[in-house]
């Protein structure tokens, strides 16, 4: 798990840095009525932050709490496109360097077979970081 860790340590780092390079214009553009743009695609992995950082917590206490959310509602109704590309950034960066730190809480705590939506946490973590990295894919240049 240190790997683990010490990856997306860096992804926090390096995206974050990543995300403040690209050009803005191309970061508001929508490809559709009905696609987000890359700042809403950023502002979809603030929400699944969040949420998890809901599940990581809930998990250590509760038996097997159930955690869902509705991923476009979420985002229409934070107005992602509309915000500051700077803070929306900057909340990104520090909800995942918290993320970071309960992650080592709870590997360090050996909590990680704990369950959330009948899965363990470690399981969740893993999907967690996959999931940011498939997003920050459709958002960074090739």
């Amino acid at each position: 798990m240190n790997t683990f860790l010490a990856e997306f340590a860096d992804i926090i780092h390096d995206f974050t840095q990543q995300i403040m390079e690209l050009n803005e214009d191309d970061f508001n553009m929508k490809l559709g009525p009905n696609k987000w743009s890359k700042k809403e695609i950023l502002g979809h992995l603030v929400d699944s932050a969040f949420v998890n950082y809901g599940r990581f917590i809930r998990a250590q206490f509760e038996e097997n709490p159930k955690i869902y959310y509705d991923q476009v509602a979420y985002c229409s109704s934070a107005d992602y496109q509309h915000a500051e590309t700077v803070k929306l950034c900057n909340l990104w960066r520090s909800v995942n360097e918290q993320l970071l730190f309960l992650f080592q809480h709870i590997i360090a705590n050996k909590l990680t077979q704990r369950t959330c939506n009948n899965h363990s946490l470690e399981f969740l973590m893993l999907d967690y970081v996959m999931h940011l990295k498939h997003h920050r894919n459709q958002i960074l240049p090739e």
